[in-house]
């Protein structure tokens, strides 16, 4: 694997990087690897609505419109 280290003033880092407070004014070590392109294959996500998908029941749908304000209303009544 090839590596190129240099080490310099981290001002002249600041265009390219948020540099913290305590590195400002410093000499700092740049270390730079290759990245394997194979490597960083992206899988495709599923949103969270996909995954819960199979917990869902057709049959409740019409009643979640006004479900929170009933179970609100059932939790904060006197009984």
């Amino acid at each position: 694997m090839e590596t190129l280290r240099e080490i310099i003033n981290s001002n002249a880092l600041t265009k390219i990087f948020n540099i913290p407070a305590n590195f400002r004014n410093r000499n700092v070590e740049v270390i730079i690897t290759l990245v394997d392109s194979e490597k960083r294959v992206a899988t495709p996500r599923k949103s969270a609505k996909g995954r819960l998908r199979r917990y869902a029941n057709p049959d409740l749908i019409h009643m979640e419109k006004g479900a929170w304000a009933a179970s609100m209303g059932e939790k904060h009544t006197n009984s």
